[in-house]
């Protein structure tokens, strides 16, 4: 929860205008009873957002519950959602009661959908289609009233096109999108969340800690940073800190980054190093040398995300340098010099 006096909008700390955007869409989506998507990098707190949309809806006073969806096989997903029967299985002793069937008129959090293998893919699509389902062993189906909202760190449109993700699962959960800034979206937001985190050290009487704050010159170094792990990663530095200070100000010398950061670098934070120019650069070389280049191209060559790829060659073709051909799937740019 929040500490007293900070802005917050059910859970969620944050006064910047991509969050005051995004609060705006949460009180639009929550009362409509549709599937919620919520898309955001790892760290930005997808599960506070689909609490809130949850406790702003007409399902507030029923359950909620979170189920992981990564390395969910079809079998697992089924005995998860709806249970199984004795005998099932190896293993399968007793009957089960499935988790929708315990949340009827509730709402379910699928947390990183995009890591949903494609067999269980299809069961869930008829989950969302038709309500129902069948537990494991049972010979009917079920039906349940269930509201779902699902979250992911992942490129879904590109998901569909490698084959990956399902597109008709995509569109089911196109009707309300809720994105999540990430933290360097929203640095005005930095020290309202440790302002909560001091709170919450102080807070725990068995840590002993007495925090008066973070001078001017460490949060300068907080404020600066892009934060690729986002506000999970702002949290475990501040809180380090803090922990190493107990008692006074933070100073610089406690801020310590994680060496996770040189060891393994989030694909957003690899997106965020590279300027759009360079990207541009790898789609005229393309360009020029097959005579034609797509958004596919520079995902692959890039390492980017689809959107990035299409603001690249947006950029290009509004200059002039590529024109394009075709539409949806299939649009593709070539150098004006080629175009007929």
């Amino acid at each position: 929860m929040a500490g007293a006096g900070l802005p917050s909008f059910h859970g969620i700390i944050g006064r910047s205008a991509a969050m005051r955007a995004l609060f705006a869409e949460i009180e639009r989506f929550a009362p409509v009873d549709v599937p919620v998507l919520i898309r955001g990098e790892s760290g930005t707190g997808k599960e506070l957002v689909a609490k809130a949309v949850q406790r702003l809806s007409r399902r507030r006073e029923r359950p909620f519950e979170t189920l992981n969806c990564a390395d969910l096989t079809r079998e697992l997903l089924r005995s998860e959602l709806f249970g199984h029967e004795r005998g099932a299985f190896t293993g399968a002793g007793s009957r089960s009661v499935g988790l929708v069937s315990r949340l009827d008129g509730g709402t379910l959090f699928l947390d990183e959908i995009g890591e949903l293998a494609l067999d269980a893919q299809a069961m869930l699509l008829r989950f969302l289609q038709a309500g129902e389902g069948r537990a494991v062993g049972a010979s009917r189906s079920v039906s349940v009233d269930v509201r779902v909202i699902a979250a992911t760190h992942r490129d879904l449109e590109a998901g569909v096109e490698r084959g990956t993700f399902r597109e008709d699962i995509y569109y089911r959960l196109w009707c309300a999108v809720l994105e999540v800034p990430p933290l360097r979206a929203r640095r005005e937001d930095i020290g309202l969340l440790v302002e909560h985190f001091r709170n919450e050290v102080n807070r725990g009487d068995e840590l002993g800690l007495d925090i008066t704050g973070v001078s001017r010159e460490a949060m300068a170094i907080l404020e600066g940073d892009d934060w690729p792990g986002n506000v999970r990663e702002l949290e475990a530095v501040v809180k380090r800190a803090m922990v190493r200070r107990c008692v006074g100000w933070v100073a610089p010398e406690d801020i310590v980054l994680p060496r996770l950061r040189r060891d393994r670098v989030p694909g957003a934070a690899r997106e965020l190093g590279i300027r759009l120019s360079s990207v541009q650069e790898q789609a005229l070389r393309l360009a020029s040398s097959r005579g034609v280049v797509s958004r596919g191209d520079l995902m692959a060559r890039c390492g980017i995300s689809r959107e990035s790829a299409r603001k690249a060659l947006l950029g290009l073709e509004r200059t002039g340098a590529v024109q394009r051909e075709g539409r949806g799937r299939g649009v593709r740019y070539v150098p004006v010099s080629r175009a007929p």
